[in-house]
């Protein structure tokens, strides 16, 4: 519906599922998991990338590189600002891994009312590497991401919060048709 929504059937009626915030549930729930196991999906870059960071970035990247380096930037320095980066986690494989690296250090600078620098990064990843609204997806996608979803610990809601599905049930759908 809208290239935003998923139509789904469900036990008790059918289900609306927002892409966008379900595959950022799915992918928070996947990287916060990749991180305590310590196993992430880095995908090495053909060409490695220089990126300059400003001062923030540096401080981020100085404290919290051990974090970084479990999301699956593979990163170092190369003189001044400037940074190397050979490896992204797999999510972020596609686009520009430079401003992925940039885009995921601002939006763990901002904190995004997360506690811990793990759900930071969780969540940045997520955010970033999330199917977005407004994208065509197959049957196959759609039911994969259905099913992904249904195995999250916390399916209803994204990272944030928002609500990743609208439930309406079998006597909802009853009543709003006049069978009841």
């Amino acid at each position: 519906v809208q290239s935003t929504y998923v139509a789904a059937e469900g036990p008790d009626g059918m289900y609306l599922i927002d892409q966008h915030a379900a595959h950022e549930r799915v992918v928070f729930e996947r990287v916060r998991a990749e991180v305590e196991s310590r196993t992430p999906r880095a995908q090495s870059l053909l060409e490695p990338v220089i990126v300059e960071l400003d001062p923030e970035h540096r401080e981020l990247l100085e404290s919290q590189g051990e974090l970084i380096l479990g999301l699956g930037f593979l990163v170092e320095p190369f003189g001044g600002e400037g940074y190397i980066l050979r490896g992204v986690p797999g999510l972020l494989a596609r686009g520009d891994p430079g401003q992925a690296f940039l885009d995921v250090l601002d939006t763990m600078a901002e904190g995004g009312g997360f506690e811990s620098w793990d759900e930071r990064a969780a969540y940045s990843i997520a955010c970033h590497g999330a199917i977005r609204a407004g994208k065509t997806l197959s049957e196959q996608e759609m039911s994969e991401l259905t099913r992904q979803l249904e195995e999250c610990q916390q399916p209803n809601t994204c990272p944030h919060g928002r609500p990743t599905m609208i439930h309406l049930s079998s006597g909802h759908l009853e009543r709003e048709f006049g069978r009841r």
